[in-house]
């Protein structure tokens, strides 16, 4: 895969964990996006499906009118970090964060396995210490 074919919009389309016998344990439905820029960048924001809205309607974008608590459910299971990325290799990308909600990722390198055929990408992690990993489907903008 080359940067000019992975450039673009992508919609998940859902994730599961492979398990090292070869099982499959699918995940719960997500509202993900991921983008990859012509320039290098990359960033991705993933919530859970039908979060329960606050009791502050004002359409904020950030949560500073929210009580603690509110704050902190409403970034339970959420998953956003943006930077540059590079190939390893011709199916290895490195996400290299700069920007995330957790602050521990920032600096960090998210290195996934991709695949793209036609207007699917499939992202991969690396495998666990028992040899599970995630898998993530995405499949293009506009494509259909």
């Amino acid at each position: 895969m080359t940067k000019d074919e992975l450039v673009g919009v992508y919609r998940q389309l859902g994730a599961d964990t492979v398990r090292a016998d070869g099982t499959m344990v699918e995940d719960e439905p997500r509202n993900s996006q991921i983008m990859y820029s012509a320039d290098g960048y990359m960033s991705v924001v993933s919530t859970p499906v039908e979060r329960p809205r606050m009791a502050d309607t004002r359409p904020n974008t950030n949560l500073d009118a929210m009580t603690p608590t509110e704050r902190a459910e409403a970034a339970l299971g959420i998953v956003c970090y943006a930077g540059r990325y590079a190939f390893k290799d011709a199916d290895t990308l490195l996400h290299h964060v700069e920007i995330a909600l957790n602050p521990n990722l920032i600096g960090q390198a998210v290195v996934r396995r991709a695949q793209l055929v036609g207007a699917d990408l499939t992202l991969s992690s690396v495998p666990d210490r028992e040899g599970a990993y995630r898998r993530i489907r995405w499949r293009r903008v506009g494509a259909a």
